[in-house]
């Protein structure tokens, strides 16, 4: 079983591979969440609480990225846990789910989330990913029909 540390671990080698450039504007954490079968990542920002606050500037927020537990399991290819740690830091440089500039106004439109991922040079995360949602899919649909 993969561990938090392996997932971090992940982060930051998927940032500096592919993210270099981007704007880190409040800090990312990541993060194991439950196994879940059709969402195997998020990312949310998660703002200070309690007081009312005067400038939002000056309190710490953070990104939170989670990850499906089910990819804990060493048997999911790394490359399809690196793709989903990809989506959502595309998330995170367009804007959603961070103190970024809002890029586009809609998170997925048009493609946007893989046409980046191969500008930046992660097309073969894509191809892993995809070959294994379709395998995936096709064992979901497999066993629902029992």
């Amino acid at each position: 079983m993969r561990s938090e540390k392996w997932l971090s671990d992940q982060l930051e080698l998927v940032l500096s591979k592919y993210f270099s450039n981007i704007k880190i504007s409040n800090p990312i954490e990541i993060k194991w969440g439950r196994e879940a079968k059709y969402r195997f990542g998020s990312i949310r920002l998660i703002k200070p609480k309690g007081i009312k606050l005067l400038s939002r500037r000056s309190y710490p927020q953070k990104s939170v990225i989670t990850i499906t537990s089910m990819f804990r399991s060493e048997g999911i290819s790394e490359k399809v846990v690196n793709y989903t740690i990809c989506h959502e830091l595309c998330h995170y440089a367009h804007g959603f789910s961070s103190a970024n500039k809002k890029l586009f106004r809609h998170p997925h439109h048009g493609g946007v989330v893989n046409r980046e991922l191969t500008e930046r040079g992660a097309g073969d995360l894509i191809g892993e990913f995809k070959k294994w949602l379709k395998t995936y899919r096709s064992e979901i649909l497999k066993n629902s029909r029992r």
